[in-house]
């Protein structure tokens, strides 16, 4: 039997014995699905994570901040020269007989 037929060909070819196990194949379809295709797949996941990562570092500079404004609102109820200070540097607030100089450090 020297000539094979095709049939016989395709059988002992490699790639036939690989696509016979379909064990194999649904998982390698499966996972192709995950990773890829789903809703839900990892690509999303990791988006879904580096957003995440995000928001949290976004909501500790803001408690940061809210501390750091309720320590300066605690420090101007409780002095009153404090409160003078912060109205005259922050909303350049005087008294009638004073005259206000603004200089601009940043212009050069």
């Amino acid at each position: 039997m020297p000539n094979k037929s095709v049939k016989d060909k395709i059988k002992g070819s490699k790639a036939f014995r690989i696509f016979r196990h379909k064990y194999l194949l649904v998982t390698l379809a499966f996972a192709t699905w995950v990773v890829f295709i789903d809703s839900n797949n990892i690509l999303t996941w990791m988006s879904d994570l580096k957003e995440l990562s995000a928001q949290r570092r976004q909501i500790e500079y803001y408690r940061e901040a809210i501390r750091k404004t309720d320590e300066q609102l605690k420090e101007l109820r409780s002095n009153r020269d404090s409160l003078e200070k912060f109205a005259r540097e922050q909303y350049f607030f005087h008294r009638p007989d004073e005259e206000v100089f603004i200089i601009d450090e940043n212009r050069q």
